[in-house]
């Protein structure tokens, strides 16, 4: 694996912002696990539409939103601060991570404000003509999300492979972190087999997603803030300002 070599020049301000933004993005990957819980998946057309009054479904639709910029905060800290012992990877990460919160957000944005806020509200008042334009609109969006959802699953998995290489150290906490995003990527995988290609894998998801991923941006909020790491970008802020 690659090795250290110049600094990092971010400050500790900076790194703490960060972690607290892992830390939120581990809390929020438990809600969104946790939220689908609490209400049942719908199973005919007239069940879907009347998700837009859920409290559970809107909240889940809401936290995802943020999220995925809480997350993409931190994935952003860790690909800055590998950045010197292997940029290629580092950038590559950043950049993969970026196209997946930018992809999941404008979906989940389509979905609070046109889907649910749109359409589906107004589907119970409308008349018969207009009732069928918001069914073939709704239908036209599901094959959109499955579009988009692909992307999401593939720049992701691409995200968490080349950040494993990227945070790859000598110290135990660097192992053990890119361990975490190397397991990530399968997971993806497997979600994306599940999804798309008839493999009945839900079960494996629904064990290893809660458990996984939450640890692991946790362990980016602890790696972020690793006394070492806080260490030497103090020095690096007093060397640049001359002390």
């Amino acid at each position: 694996m690659p090795t250290e070599s110049r600094e990092p020049t971010f400050t500790p301000v900076y790194m703490r912002l960060a972690s607290a933004a892992a830390m939120i993005s581990a809390l929020t990957t438990i809600m969104l696990w946790w939220l689908p819980r609490t209400y049942d998946a719908p199973s005919t057309f007239a069940e879907s539409v009347a998700l837009h009054a859920h409290e559970g479904y809107v909240a889940r639709l809401r936290i995802n939103f943020v999220h995925v910029f809480f997350a993409l905060a931190a994935y952003g800290a860790a690909a800055a601060r590998a950045r010197r012992r292997a940029p290629a990877a580092a950038l590559v990460a950043f950049v993969a991570f970026a196209f997946w919160s930018l992809s999941e957000a404008i979906g989940v944005a389509i979905q609070i404000f046109g889907v649910n806020g749109r359409w589906r509200a107004a589907y119970a008042a409308a008349d018969i003509a207009h009732r069928q334009l918001i069914r073939n609109s709704l239908h036209t969006f599901e094959g959109l999300w499955d579009g988009i959802f692909f992307v999401v699953l593939v720049t992701f998995c691409i995200g968490t492979m080349a950040m494993a290489f990227a945070v790859w150290g000598a110290d135990r906490l660097s192992r053990l972190l890119s361990v975490l995003f190397m397991l990530a990527a399968p997971l993806t995988v497997v979600i994306t087999l599940d999804e798309y290609f008839g493999f009945s894998l839900t079960w494996l998801v629904a064990w290893a997603y809660p458990v996984l991923q939450p640890t692991n941006r946790a362990l980016i909020c602890v790696w972020l803030l690793w006394p070492s790491g806080m260490d030497r970008l103090k020095r690096a802020v007093e060397k640049r300002r001359g002390k």
